[in-house]
């Protein structure tokens, strides 16, 4: 039976060695890479063989490597590009566009005039006409509302008989310049410009939905980074409470050999190595919970080369006390969480659809006005010279008033698009307070654990004198292997709430960047697409 006991006890230490060894490798490392490379291939810092694969990964290189990798980053960056074509299609409705029109057309019709037919026309015979038209129209939407074209017609007419025309076959061309411009209802360089501003506004919204995702990711990152720490500090630890354990083990058992200690005191250290060995395998376990977390954020499951690599984390918890002045992290975080700036851009849209919805309450009323030259010859050239001559000239004016009655349907669209600029301006004031609520206690949460690492540590060096008076008195016979081992596991939880206490900051400080809406800039990260804008 201590002989299994034993075997357990070399095997847990072996595997204990070989999980410290690469921690403190990685910890005491002074030249880890900071590149940001898209990790597709295992850096130059990943250590493969046959038995053991690891790859060593800063805070900031796991932040960067989430954000390239992360699904819904993927696909909030696909809605900011979508978002172009939609300031395209808006821009699109004053591209110009060229109608062209052909024409030929033939009739035989019975004649039943003399003035028609001729005066020696005395039977009813078919009066033929042949007709071929070409017409081209450009025509263009301007930004003020207006319809601008410009027309150009040709036709070619023959008929037989023609007892009465000077020319047949004939020409007939006019050129035609058009602008309609409505005045009341669709009139205004606003209201046809505005479904471009709320296109790029939109444009602008999914750029702050795009960076709202990646602070959140970021933040994950980093929350499951330190616990991810945290847990292979927790094991050392453990693995210290196991050594001190062990010795005291060690130290009973010659004690007892040379006559000096009951051996009771035996089974009072076996059972406390016992004790500190579940706690050690606890540890472990925990350590591959939180690397599973870790690459879970990361998405490391699509890559065969290190989705089985242990994650050997290179950055180390280093208390330094920050200073935060609430109000000035309260303006910082006003002007640069994405979530109030898309809040204020949709109030901004919805102030724009009431205006649009304003201007549809009123009556149509357009203006058309042109200009149209005319022409005609017995070839098409002699019909074009006619025209280009401006001998004949007609100008047209024409003023259309349309009145809707009721207008129902208009009232109601302005009545809703009111009420919805009062929604957004609601929704832009909750996450207002809702952001000075998170701030404040990522402000509190920050200097509360600042309290907590002077407080535990305090607590920890007291319960180390404690265990050296405690191993002082054991070995002049003055206290039992009970109460130092007590004293060992007090040791063991004061250095539990130390490490945590530490990592609990560190998170917090990772907490109040993602509050603040400067998470992105604290790893020095800068999204590609507002590089872009």
């Amino acid at each position: 039976m201590r002989s299994v006991y034993k075997r357990k006890l070399l095997t847990l230490s072996i595997v204990l060695s070989l999980v410290v060894w690469c921690v403190d490798g990685s910890f005491g490392s002074e030249n880890a890479s900071k590149e940001h490379s898209a990790l597709t291939t295992p850096p130059a810092n990943v250590e493969m063989d046959s038995n053991v694969k690891f790859i060593s990964l800063s805070l900031q290189e796991s932040v960067v490597y989430a954000l390239r990798n992360n699904f819904d980053i993927e696909m909030a960056k696909l809605n900011s590009k979508l978002s172009d074509y939609d300031i395209t299609i808006e821009k699109a409705r004053f591209d110009p566009t060229v109608k062209l029109e052909g024409k030929i057309e033939n009739d035989e019709v019975p004649i039943n005039s003399r003035l028609v037919g001729g005066l020696e026309t005395t039977t009813i015979s078919p009066f033929m006409g042949e007709g071929n038209t070409a017409n081209a129209v450009i025509q263009s939407l301007i930004p003020t509302g207006a319809t601008v074209s410009l027309e150009y017609n040709i036709f070619r007419e023959f008929v037989d008989p023609n007892p009465f025309r000077l020319l047949n076959p004939s020409y007939t061309n006019f050129i035609e310049a058009k602008i309609t411009q409505p005045l009341l209802k669709g009139g205004g360089w606003f209201y046809n410009r505005s479904p471009i501003y709320i296109a790029r506004n939109n444009k602008k919204i999914s750029l702050a939905q795009f960076k709202g995702k990646a602070i959140e990711v970021s933040n994950s990152v980093q929350e499951a980074y330190w616990n991810y720490v945290r847990a292979m500090e927790n094991l050392k630890v453990a693995k210290k409470s196991l050594e001190r354990a062990e010795d005291l083990l060690r130290k009973n058992k010659i004690q007892v050999e040379v006559g000096t200690l009951a051996p009771v005191e035996i089974i009072d250290a076996e059972s406390g190595v016992a004790s500190r060995v579940e706690v050690v395998i606890s540890a472990e376990n925990a350590i591959k919970d939180r690397e599973d977390d870790l690459k879970r954020i990361m998405n490391l499951a699509d890559n065969e080369i290190i989705s089985d690599a242990s994650i050997i984390p290179t950055e180390k918890p280093v208390f330094e006390p920050k200073k935060v002045e609430l109000k000035d992290t309260m303006k910082i975080a006003m002007e640069k969480r994405p979530e109030l700036t898309e809040l204020q851009l949709a109030t901004e849209n919805a102030g724009m659809q009431t205006r649009r919805r304003k201007n549809e309450l009123y009556p149509g009323l357009n203006f058309t006005g042109g200009v149209r030259y005319a022409g005609l010859g017995d070839e098409i050239s002699d019909a074009n010279d006619s025209t280009f001559s401006e001998d004949f000239q007609g100008e047209f004016f024409i003023l259309t008033l349309e009145v809707p009655l009721g207008n129902r349907s208009a009232r109601s669209a302005y009545t809703k698009s009111k009420l919805n600029e009062r929604q957004a301006k609601i929704n832009v004031r909750k996450k207002e307070l809702d952001i000075v609520v998170e701030v404040r206690e990522s402000v509190r949460q920050v200097m509360t654990n600042i309290e907590r690492v002077n407080a535990t540590r305090k607590a920890r060096e007291l319960a180390e004198k404690r265990l050296e008076n405690e191993e002082k008195k054991f070995n002049v016979g003055r206290t039992t292997s009970l109460e130092v081992l007590r004293a060992q596991e007090n040791l063991a939880i004061a250095e539990f709430e130390a490490a945590r206490a530490i990592i609990d900051y560190e998170i917090s400080l990772g907490n109040l960047e993602k509050a603040k809406g400067t998470i992105l800039d604290a790893y020095d990260i800068k999204l590609e697409e507002e590089s872009k804008t």
